[in-house]
């Protein structure tokens, strides 16, 4: 038996105070919020895959409805059908479909949130990858429904639910945060250990000495097979003994706009044979 979500996307400051938005804009908007739909709508009724190409979702359809007289609110349908449904279990789709969603946006754009149901953390505990997956996936959708507010910073964006009001929203600070900064900061001899890594998607999470904390990683399109290999070393070795599987980067560092380091990209990967630290 179908399913439906209701909500609506409400812009407010600035210009769509006075019920307008610029063309482009709104159409950047409404577009990445399909697509950001997508992407988590299959991930929740997949078991946690990703799928970047969200033109369509089998048993999953979006629909937007005219907007609102006199304020620039649009309200979104979304219906899930069988077998969708039963992915779940049609007495918690609903609040599944909004635990995974709070949870995954927030992470997205640089806040946290706790996962409260327990079919959602059930895809979260067979991947110990997903957040990352998922945030990566996310960036680009996410920076376009963030379009309104890069050229007018006094937009914010909400999404509200019926009965219960704003469930998420967006401003000047998330869009900092979804946007990169143009030119990222290139480092050699980063020293450090690989703590999961997933070899197929090349995402995973690096341990770095000098900073003393654990970051998400993403690997070049040119590394080579053998430098995989390395990474993967590094995983298996320093799970078996504390201290060990160190390996040597040369990495892009990549920055939101307001500073955070969101990943670094792995141009270079070596064993490490001494202990030089990480130059610019």
């Amino acid at each position: 038996m179908p399913k439906e979500i209701n909500f609506t996307i409400r812009y407010s400051g600035g210009k769509a105070d006075e019920s307008l938005l610029d063309l482009y804009d709104a159409a950047a908007s409404i577009h990445g919020l399909a697509k950001a739909l997508g992407i988590t709508s299959h991930a929740l009724v997949n078991n946690g895959n990703i799928r970047h190409r969200v033109d369509s979702i089998p048993n999953v359809k979006f629909y937007l409805h005219p907007p609102k007289k006199g304020s620039f609110i649009e309200l979104v349908t979304i219906v899930f059908e069988d077998p969708a449904v039963q992915a779940l279990g049609s007495s918690v789709i609903v609040a599944a479909f909004w635990d995974f969603v709070n949870f995954t946006w927030r992470q997205a754009t640089g806040r946290q949130a706790e996962l409260t149901e327990t079919s959602t953390r059930r895809i979260f505990e067979g991947n110990e990858l997903l957040s990352q997956e998922i945030e990566h996936a996310l960036e680009n959708p996410l920076q376009m429904m963030h379009r309104p507010i890069q050229n007018d910073r006094n937009i914010e964006i909400e999404i509200k639910r019926p009965r219960i009001g704003t469930v998420l929203k967006f401003n000047r600070e998330t869009y900092e945060y979804v946007s990169s900064q143009n030119d990222p900061e290139e480092f050699f001899n980063v020293l450090g250990n690989v703590t999961k890594y997933n070899n197929l998607s090349g995402i995973g999470r690096f341990y770095d000495d000098a900073k003393g904390r654990t970051l998400s990683f993403h690997c070049h399109k040119d590394l080579t097979e053998e430098e995989k290999q390395i990474l993967t070393w590094s995983l298996h070795s320093s799970n078996q003994v504390i201290g060990q599987g160190k390996i040597l980067l040369t990495i892009d560092e990549i920055k939101s706009n307001s500073g955070h380091i969101k990943r670094y990209i792995i141009k270079n990967v070596e064993r490490n044979d001494n202990t030089q630290q990480r130059v610019s």
